[in-house]
């Protein structure tokens, strides 16, 4: 085998890892934040893991507030890690563990609009969300796949012709 034919075919086999990396990437989930909404077992019905992100949606007068543990289990708005009210929240979960976040409106936290999203190191596949009202997490994350997909093919058939 000639140098540029190995060259081509270790082009080619990393092209095909950078593929299927992408295609085991990170998902994007969402959270209809609302008064209403029953946020307490979210975490068990959704496998949120490092890289993943999810996006609150919400009006007013309705925010995001990250809490400490204490914080979240007291509903205390002191000392907030951060707080929004810009009606569309991103968190970008860059480690595994718990981050608490709750609505700091009237008495909403005491009243459930609270969650505790939990984030393994893994990327296991999430589980089927019940209730879609909270979570959008399929529909997002295939979009985002698919659009992953098309430009790690592109960049590894390019690599491969530029050889």
């Amino acid at each position: 085998m000639s140098s540029s034919s190995s060259l081509k075919a270790l082009v080619a086999f990393m092209a095909v890892a950078a593929v299927a990396e992408l295609a085991a990437g990170s998902k994007t989930w969402g959270i209809k934040w609302s008064s209403g909404g029953n946020y307490g077992d979210w975490s068990s019905k959704n496998t949120v893991a490092v890289g993943d992100s999810v996006v609150f949606t919400y009006g007013p007068p309705h925010t995001v507030d990250e809490l400490s543990a204490a914080d979240y289990t007291a509903c205390s708005f002191a000392a907030p890690v951060s707080s929004d009210a810009g009606g569309s929240t991103t968190v970008v979960f860059d480690k595994p563990g718990t981050r608490y976040f709750a609505c700091s409106s009237g008495s909403h936290c005491s009243m459930g609009q609270k969650v505790a999203i939990t984030v393994s190191n893994s990327t296991a596949p999430p589980s089927s969300s019940k209730g879609g009202s909270s979570s959008y997490g399929a529909a997002a994350g295939g979009a985002e796949l698919a659009s992953k997909l098309v430009v790690g093919l592109a960049v590894g058939a390019g690599a491969i012709l530029a050889l």
